[in-house]
């Protein structure tokens, strides 16, 4: 987690828009670990949220424990793995659109270059197949 210090508190809170002063201010009232272990809590929460006044979110943070009660490392861990996994999903399922996009195209073609009903196996497809297939061209 490395060493926990004023300086690496405010370039933190740079990173979620709050001021140094404001740091300062919450440092010197709540404490240095309260003010490192919110300002996580609130990147984090950046990240799925929109966060109009955050200095305002990270002093009720504070002073309400807006993390939960388990290892702090422990919680970036699993909010960390609950971001990569969405973000996993989401890749995935534009990708299975774009794959599903390309296999109509070329289906498309290939029934434009040989109609399935001139095919030498056509006689062998169900009839409720061919009345199916015969209302997605219409």
């Amino acid at each position: 987690m490395g060493d926990l210090t004023l300086e690496s508190c405010i370039f933190h809170g740079s990173k979620c828009h709050i001021t140094p002063d404001t740091i300062r201010e919450l440092v010197k009232r709540y404490g240095l670990y309260m003010v490192d272990r919110e300002l996580a809590v609130l990147w984090y929460e950046m990240f799925s949220k929109e966060i109009h006044y955050p200095a305002a979110w990270l002093k009720r943070a504070i002073e309400f424990s807006y993390s939960p009660q388990i290892p702090h490392e422990e919680y970036v861990r699993e909010k960390h793995g609950k971001l990569t996994k969405a973000r996993g999903e989401a890749r995935e399922r534009v990708m299975k659109a774009a794959y599903a996009k390309l296999d109509a195209e070329l289906a498309a073609e290939r029934e434009a270059e040989m109609p399935a009903a001139e095919s030498e196996f056509w006689r062998f497809v169900p009839a409720r197949v061919k009345k199916q297939m015969e209302a997605a061209k219409k």
